[in-house]
């Protein structure tokens, strides 16, 4: 499997097309993944603080970026990577997770999807499978089969999606899309069905999308940010992901934030987990900066 990488325009235009906020302001693509709330839509994006640089409507609630090395920091962000891709190796991972990926490996194959008929026939039902066993409150219209097929269409159009398949038994049972965005691979969407986690299927294909990095000479696999719900983040800690943390620039109103701590809590402890992720102790972890 090979990335063909996007410039950030391309992701944008992808963003867009399967729902996200997006806008551009001083040649920097924002996502508004809350209301009135921006990051930048490429993570790694590093911006000056000045208000020139951001979204006008982020004076109601806030932004969150990274910045510069030569520009003061009051904050850090937190960051799920892998950040050496080529350097993988299943023989170097702990005996147990060797034992898990291989087990995995006798009950799936993965194949890449490219047929958007086939996705929709097969991975509509995973999908709703995905959501009640969650309780993913999330996009609930993508329960609705029409629905869900003009989400998935944007993806189809544009070539450089990588939307790979875990088949058990030639039945698609998990499913992973991600992209190369300049020299980055984001792995951003995963869902599968109620057996195939018994099976372990999301080992499988992390497993999958690891060695298929190896070689790419992408200099992370970025997989997402930290939740604040301990079980979800300690899985990928425990598939050897690691917590990045960078300095960055975090404004919010204060008026916003006292409204998210009270209405908003599973957003705001989302916020809170990005900004001040503890390690097990309970400490901040020391930072680490990647290559």
């Amino acid at each position: 499997m090979v990335w063909e990488a996007m410039t950030l325009d391309e992701y944008a235009a992808l963003q867009r097309a399967t729902g996200a906020k997006v806008l551009k302001v001083q040649g920097t693509w924002w996502t508004e993944p809350r209301p009135f709330f921006f990051r930048p839509l490429f993570p790694f994006a590093r911006i000056t603080p000045q208000a020139r640089n951001y979204p006008v409507r982020s004076w109601v609630g806030g932004v969150l970026h990274l910045v510069p090395q030569e520009t003061a920091a009051n904050s850090r962000m937190h960051l799920f990577l892998y950040d050496d891709p080529d350097g993988y190796c299943l023989e170097q991972m702990a005996a147990k997770q060797r034992w898990v990926i291989k087990k995995a490996s006798e009950s799936f194959c993965a194949r890449r999807i490219t047929d958007l008929d086939h996705f929709v026939d097969q991975a509509s039902g995973i999908y709703r499978s995905f959501y009640h066993r969650t309780g993913y409150f999330y996009k609930r219209e993508r329960l609705n089969t029409d629905y869900f097929a003009a989400w998935a269409r944007p993806f189809f159009d544009q070539p450089k999606t990588v939307i790979m398949g875990a088949y058990h038994k030639e039945r698609l049972s998990a499913v992973d899309i991600s992209y190369r965005v300049e020299d980055v691979i984001i792995d951003d969407i995963f869902f599968s069905d109620n057996q195939s986690q018994s099976l372990r299927v999301t080992d499988f294909l992390v497993h999958t999308l690891r060695e298929s990095a190896r070689g790419s000479d992408a200099r992370f696999i970025f997989r997402g940010f930290p939740t604040g719900k301990q079980t979800l983040d300690d899985s990928k800690v425990n598939r050897g992901c690691r917590i990045v943390m960078l300095p960055a620039y975090c404004k919010i109103n204060p008026m916003a934030l006292y409204l998210g701590k009270t209405f908003m809590n599973e957003s705001y402890r989302k916020l809170m987990a990005i900004t001040s992720y503890p390690d097990a102790d309970g400490a901040a972890p020391n930072p680490r900066q990647p290559r």
